[in-house]
């Protein structure tokens, strides 16, 4: 049996994903039911959410239900809380913990944060340290994993030079830090609002920071390295005209990444890298659910949520969130997000 040391109500306020289309897939209910206790599995955790950030994937796959998940359901996948219930074989939480991690994009058994509770599998979970807020620390699941999860698989050193575009992103805000981190010798990264750049140029201290909007991208990365190209290009912006641009700006040998599904064999994108002669890398993290990376999802999930903790503790992660919503505020913040408009970094929501 399951613990049960909380009170935990058997309805609950949520956003509930009813149909798959790219036009009101969400309808707002204050009845959706929540898992009790007694309906855990082994190794998962009931979650009081507090906060939960918000991403693209939401959107998209309530447009395209690409994990084939059983509606009705509820997205949002980042998530910090506490355990107010857990299954009879999670050892590494007890209830009553503050945790933070990011659910299981395939569940169809109360999955989803974009509700009062959630259930987490303990493998994508870990403590919340007690000096970071849940609203930061909702924000280390998809966007920061997946901006590790692009650079983890390339070198960066003292002489590294990397191009990321869209640097006012969600994931883009991630990997311009963790190119510093790392000691990457030059940084550049491309935004096309004033607030954007003047951000990025202020807050995180990069100044090439290139206005794609005015300016020729690909002709001012050759010009800022020299003609040389960068070794590495991370493009997180899931648009292909921005593709077409970042892969030129790749020198010979060096690295594409690319986030997402983009870049299969014979795709548009990998013809491309193929045509600049470098090499083509893929960050996604739904393969930690869905592919071959899931008999590894606790080792590399956790190490990495753990890091981007301490990074904050130290002083050298800052996540940017421009704006903090109420969930029921939530279905417009994800249009907002869908058209462009959401903003520099990350939306939060916030309900507790």
């Amino acid at each position: 049996m399951a613990s049960t040391e909380q009170n935990i109500p058997t309805t609950q306020s949520a956003l509930q994903w009813v149909r798959v289309s790219d036009k009101n897939p969400f309808e707002w209910t204050t009845s959706a039911p929540v898992i009790q206790p007694s309906q855990l599995s082994n190794n998962q955790v009931l979650i009081k959410n507090h906060a939960v950030a918000l991403n693209p994937v939401d959107y998209k796959m309530a447009g395209s239900n690409f994990a084939n998940t059983t509606l009705p359901a509820v997205t949002g996948y980042d998530v910090s809380g506490q355990v107010v219930a857990i299954g009879k074989g999670v050892k590494d939480f007890n209830v009553g913990d503050e945790v933070f991690g990011f659910l299981n994009l395939n569940s169809s058994n109360g999955g989803g944060a974009l509700q009062q509770y959630s259930v987490g599998e303990a493998d994508a979970l870990v403590k919340k340290p007690a000096n970071i807020s849940h609203e930061d620390a909702a924000t280390l699941a998809i966007a920061f994993l997946s901006a590790m999860d692009g650079l983890r698989q390339v070198d960066i050193d003292s002489s590294t030079s990397i191009f990321i575009p869209g640097g006012s992103g969600g994931v883009g805000h991630f990997a311009v830090q963790i190119a510093q981190i790392r000691g990457a010798k030059q940084i550049i990264t491309s935004a096309s609002k004033d607030e954007g750049i003047k951000i990025l140029k202020e807050q995180y201290h990069i100044k090439d920071v290139i206005n794609h909007a005015k300016e020729n991208v690909v002709d001012r990365v050759l010009e800022l390295t020299q003609k040389q190209g960068v070794d590495i290009a991370y493009d997180a912006t899931y648009v292909e005209s921005s593709f077409e641009k970042s892969i030129q700006t790749v020198k010979q040998g060096g690295h594409w990444i690319v986030l997402g599904h983009f870049g299969e064999k014979d795709s548009p994108e990998a013809k491309l890298v193929a045509k600049q002669k470098a090499n083509l890398v893929q960050a996604d993290v739904t393969r930690y659910w869905l592919g071959p990376e899931r008999a590894h999802v606790k080792t590399l999930v956790q190490d990495q949520l753990k890091q981007g903790a301490q990074w904050i503790i130290e002083g050298k992660l800052k996540p940017y969130i421009s704006q903090i919503v109420k969930l029921e505020e939530v279905q417009n913040a994800l249009e907002n997000l869908k058209q462009g408009k959401a903003g520099f970094g990350k939306t939060v929501v916030k309900l507790l």
